[in-house]
């Protein structure tokens, strides 16, 4: 028989054997709901948290929460008879709406209260806590809810799901165990926010604003003014297909706006389709394609040599006496967006920006000699940031594979 059967995971620290203990959660913990939260009373800052599923965007609350956007004081649970839930560690997850299905569970370890579409689970003395909120990872919570106008649970839903639990002093080797990679995982997070906070600072910094001709920060050799120009005047711009394609196994890529960030697809034209509709405005290495309809905007270079069949969605640049690098991080510079954004047609459905507007937009631009250093060092600060971001879901698929093995 499985070993997984009869309640024994396939990976196992050394020292236990015994097979784990089937328990309904309402058996070994309960659920609480939590409470309407009056708009004119948010925004405190000190006192008991106040958690909505929103703060579990907040940075550091990652796996834990540990800043709220609001509290409350003792004065306002007094005269709302609010009760805060103080059988802590507790786990919260959202209750209700488009927020479930995210599948988010924090872990609480200081007295709290919750809104109403929030829920918490409290654990009993048969718990870890952090093993708790680990074996919470595992639970497609989501599958549980009551399918409506809304998805939602209620407390029994969740109380009546059945888990396996292994010794307490085997739930605090794997709590401990995965708590170190939860630290990891953070510390990767907080990492690549940073950096991206920073790539999108120096954006503002490194490209003139409004009314300017220079930028505020800038390499030391540089000190001559920008000019002024607009895209028609330094690419050759052409839009993609008007044409839905017929789809083939394998052939030229076919990429729309969805694949912009990577320009991976799994959709493909043949040969002879690609050579019909594209024979005079062929991506090549060193092009630009831009979003048009739908999201505006977002600007990615072609990096790999190698056919590439576009949609109407995106425009394809190809820059003309410009560097390439330095042209596509100028595009996505704020004063360039804000050009960008003016220049799309909002009332159309999805809104989108024609090429006669595209062609109009103005950047500033600077000596090649420059260009080049600026181009150079956002590929590598980008490529820095794909590096971590790579890490990261390294250290995520880590986990949710030690999960299957070492869960029962």
């Amino acid at each position: 028989m499985d070993k997984e059967q009869i309640g024994i995971p396939k990976l196992r620290f050394p020292g236990f054997t015994g097979a784990w203990e089937q328990r309904k959660l309402g058996e070994v913990g309960k659920t609480q709901s939590g409470i309407g939260f009056p708009n004119q009373e948010q925004g405190g800052h000190q006192g008991i948290p106040f958690f909505k599923v929103s703060d579990m965007n907040n940075e550091g609350n990652e796996f834990e929460m540990k800043i709220s956007n609001n509290y409350v004081t003792e004065i306002q649970i007094t005269n709302r008879k609010w009760k805060p839930i103080s059988e802590v560690p507790a786990v919260i997850f959202a209750k209700v709406g488009a927020a479930l299905m995210l599948n988010r569970k924090r872990l609480v370890k200081v007295p709290f209260l919750i809104d109403n579409n929030t829920m918490a689970y409290i654990f009993n003395k048969k718990w870890d806590p952090y093993f708790g909120k680990t074996l919470f990872d595992t639970l497609n919570l989501p599958r549980y809810a009551q399918i409506g106008a809304l998805p939602s649970f209620n407390g029994s839903d969740i109380e009546n799901i059945k888990v396996m639990l292994p010794s307490l002093e085997e739930q605090q080797v794997l709590s401990q165990f995965f708590q170190n990679i939860d630290t990891l995982i953070a510390l990767y997070q907080r990492k690549l926010e940073h950096l991206k906070r920073q790539k999108n600072g120096l954006l503002q910094k490194m490209f003139p604003k409004n009314g300017e001709s220079v930028p505020e920060v800038r390499f030391p050799e540089f000190t001559d003014s920008w000019e002024q120009r607009k895209l028609g005047d330094i690419a050759v711009i052409f839009d993609g297909t008007h044409q839905t394609p017929k789809y083939t196994d394998s052939g030229i890529k076919f990429v729309s706006v969805e694949n912009i960030a990577t320009l991976e697809t799994e959709k493909y034209i043949s040969q002879k389709a690609y050579e019909n509709e594209y024979s005079n405005k062929q991506a090549e290495k060193g092009d630009i394609l831009i979003t048009r309809i739908g999201n505006i905007g977002t600007a990615k270079i072609i990096e790999k040599d190698e056919p590439l069949a576009y949609y109407v969605t995106l425009a394809l640049l190809k820059p003309q006496n410009i560097d390439s690098n330095f042209l596509v991080w100028g595009i996505s510079s704020p004063k360039v967006q804000r050009n960008i954004w003016k220049l799309t047609l909002h009332i159309a459905f999805p809104k989108k920006i024609n090429l006669g507007e595209i062609s109009q937009v103005t950047i500033n631009i600077p000596s090649s000699s420059e260009q080049k250093k600026i181009g150079e060092f956002f590929q590598q600060l980008d490529s820095l940031i794909a590096l971590h971001q790579r890490k990261l879901e390294h250290l995520e698929l880590l986990k949710k594979g030690l999960l299957q093995q070492m869960f029962v």
